[in-house]
């Protein structure tokens, strides 16, 4: 919404938007201004002071045509607006009722760090509506792909620098993106890479989003031999990527992610040669990657299947032990926000929403996602994949088919982490919704 009045009316000033929100979430950190303040980031002064100059402008130069403050929409993109809206509103609803049954009957105080739980929630959507609002053609489409594929090259690059300590960049650039995890990368056997992330399982899991994309290019898409060889190296250089982050859910979707579309590829391309070479080669790929990782790679893959001796699968029950006495007590509507009297440090998104929504709220998140996923496999359901020269179109639907194994990744990282609270990654992934709603939005 509001993203085509003011410096957003033209499709590309939006895209230059995104390209700078893209950029933000892949590569830049947050800033700490002052130890009492959130920490700020760039996507932040981007996506709100790019919304309020809109309205400033709207103000001051609206005509009589102009009343409806931008919000008049090609019947295309009127239908992702619609749907993503009703989601927000739905989620933002459950939270309100929430905060106010804890308020008058469980007297949780609600302040203002409960507040921007809201502001949190309009970051996302202003992000998924810009994207919706872009007219996604060739040269809009190229010109994201190849600013993607650079900045994740700089990620890889950035990501063995860390690995092998190259030129000492683990002194001198790597605390830029996390302080607090430079003993896990530095002194760590094997050393866990953080790319430009704060947490070496963050880098994971956008690996695994980025992998999807990968995969679903490489399987579903009639790709010259140049093309097939370039996604079968970023599909091998991406799952060694999540490899060295030795995130242990990370490596979950990616199994995950794997699994599900080989099995896809396979029935949908009825077994054909072709295609199970494809997927007898990223087999290969991936034995050979995981037999060639460092003996202590292994150690805390295997570490994690004894639950007695798992440091870290008991620090996750620790953790979220708390949350689910709560959950218990209050299951319907929950506890509210509240940051001020509980912790929010609970290693399950799924365990945290609950506790401050109920069940009711949790049910409102996972429509957050799963939304977008029955728009995607709707539109996987009607295209052809036999017809030749599809062009944009085959690329759209791919990247529905990417998203919908990126989403059931992102369900499995949940569970010892978490997407929403992270503003880095779902910013990042509130765009990728966007486009979804805008490709299930489009005449075929």
């Amino acid at each position: 919404m509001f993203w085509n009045t003011g410096v957003t009316r033209t499709n590309s000033n939006k895209l230059l938007l995104i390209l700078a929100i893209m950029l933000s979430t892949m590569l830049l950190p947050s800033i700490e201004i002052r130890s009492s303040l959130p920490r700020l980031r760039l996507d932040d002064v981007l996506i709100f002071g790019v919304f309020a100059l809109n309205i400033i402008l709207w103000l001051i130069h609206r005509t009589p045509s102009e009343y409806d403050l931008g919000l008049s929409y090609h019947e295309e993109k009127s239908r992702g607006i619609r749907a993503i809206t009703t989601v927000f509103l739905l989620l933002l609803g459950a939270m309100i009722v929430s905060n106010i049954f804890a308020r008058i009957f469980l007297k949780t105080p609600f302040g203002l760090r409960d507040a921007m739980e809201g502001v949190t929630l309009a970051k996302y959507y202003l992000a998924a509506t810009l994207a919706i609002s872009l007219d996604l053609q060739d040269g809009e489409f190229s010109l994201l792909r190849n600013t993607f594929l650079v900045s994740f090259g700089f990620i890889i690059l950035l990501s063995w620098g860390q690995f092998l300590n190259i030129a000492n960049v683990n002194a001198w650039l790597t605390p830029f993106f996390a302080q607090s995890h430079l003993d896990n990368l530095v002194n760590a056997n094997p050393p866990r890479v953080l790319g430009t992330f704060d947490n070496p399982n963050v880098m994971g899991i956008f690996s695994v989003i980025t992998l999807a994309i990968f995969v679903a290019l490489f399987y579903f898409r009639n790709n010259e031999r140049s093309k097939t060889i370039f996604l079968f190296a970023a599909v091998g250089l991406t799952i060694k990527l999540v490899f060295m982050t030795i995130s242990r859910t990370a490596l979950l979707g990616t199994a995950f992610v794997l699994t599900l579309l080989s099995l896809w590829a396979l029935f949908k391309h009825r077994w054909k040669k072709d295609m199970l070479i494809k997927v007898g080669a990223l087999f290969v790929l991936t034995l050979l990657i995981f037999f060639t990782s460092p003996r202590g790679f292994t150690t805390r893959i295997n570490e994690a299947t004894n639950f007695d001796t798992s440091t870290s699968a008991q620090g996750h029950l620790l953790r979220a032990g708390n949350a689910f006495g709560y959950i218990k007590e209050s299951p319907i509507l929950g506890w509210g926000t509240a940051k001020t009297t509980m912790t929010t440090l609970v290693d399950d998104e799924y365990a945290l929403i609950t506790r401050r929504y109920g069940v009711i709220g949790l049910a409102m998140y996972l429509w957050l996602f799963l939304r977008p996923l029955k728009g995607a496999l709707g539109k996987v359901r009607l295209f052809d994949f036999s017809s030749p020269d599809q062009g944009l179109r085959e690329t759209k639907t791919l990247l529905s088919i990417a998203y919908v194994a990126a989403t059931g990744a992102i369900f499995i990282y949940n569970i010892t982490a978490g997407i929403f609270y992270n503003l880095q990654l779902m910013t990042f992934f509130a765009l990728f919704m966007g486009l979804i709603y805008r490709i299930e939005g489009e005449n075929d």
